[in-house]
């Protein structure tokens, strides 16, 4: 015991004084020294979520963003109710043109420190530049399905249903167009579209878009929940009952799942 007592100390000695250094290098805008150090640092103590931020912070000095994101998202993962770890993601994810994802990154600071004025400024700084690259950009003209399916997130959070089905519609072409895309999103791209006709009423269009996405994915709990509601819209009591309950099984606690549920077989029962 006092063995690994001492061992311990020794540890926590050694990343202290790597840490350290890094810091001075990081104020002497020696940025590249700074992430030497801090990665000794972190191999002397690689729960600390401290250091994963403050590499972040080097790797973003020196315009490196997608290590830096590699770094606050495990500074995240370590302390989920820090600050500065969403803080850090928002920065990096904002320099790598994700303005959807940098936003939710600040929502999810903002959240943390709802009074923060330079986290809303950088919250809205991202949204005023993700409403500036999706009003620039033509579906026909992306052939990323992945750039797409943000674009149409923008737009759906703008209330702007027509134009963010657009969007999803051309994720999917582009997904099963190509023989060699990665099909794992291609029933996220069918659900999302799927709550696109579901703020117009189109409930049709819904359960057709949601069967696609079970088909792909039989164990998808939001395409089950999507295609239970359009149900209940076209009066199908018990299609939508049996929607729900598979819903319920494959999340346990959904209470969207439970109310429905409770509400269609209601129905069902009084229509018999």
């Amino acid at each position: 015991v006092i063995i690994f007592s001492h061992t311990l100390l020794v540890a926590d000695s050694t990343m202290a004084d790597f840490k350290a250094k890094g810091n001075e290098a990081f104020k002497q805008g020696k940025f590249n020294d700074a992430i030497t150090w801090y990665t000794k640092a972190i191999q002397a103590d690689p729960q600390n979520e401290t250091l994963y931020s403050n590499r972040a912070a080097s790797y973003s000095s020196v315009n490196n963003h997608a290590q830096a994101l590699a770094d606050a998202e495990m500074c995240c993962k370590l302390k989920p109710s820090w600050v500065k770890g969403h803080f850090r993601k928002g920065v990096a994810l904002f320099k790598l043109g994700k303005y959807d994802e940098a936003e939710r990154a600040y929502a999810k600071a903002l959240e943390i420190e709802p009074a923060n004025e330079d986290i809303q400024a950088k919250y809205n700084e991202a949204r005023a530049a993700l409403k500036k690259q999706v009003e620039g950009k033509s579906p026909a003209r992306v052939s990323d399905p992945s750039e797409c399916k943000r674009m149409g997130n923008a737009l759906f959070k703008e209330g702007k249903y027509d134009d963010a089905r657009e969007w999803y519609s051309r994720a999917i072409e582009l997904t099963e167009n190509n023989p060699s895309a990665d099909k794992t999103e291609l029933p996220v791209y069918y659900s999302n579209r799927a709550f696109c006709h579901a703020q117009n009423h189109a409930y049709k269009q819904v359960v057709a878009d949601s069967t696609s996405a079970i088909t792909l994915n039989p164990k998808f709990c939001k395409a089950y929940l999507r295609r239970g509601m359009a149900y209940e819209g076209l009066e199908k009591w018990q299609k939508a009952a049996d929607d729900y309950k598979m819903a319920m099984e494959l999340e346990p606690g959904t209470q969207a799942a439970t109310e429905g549920y409770r509400r269609a077989s209601k129905f069902a029962k009084d229509t018999m």
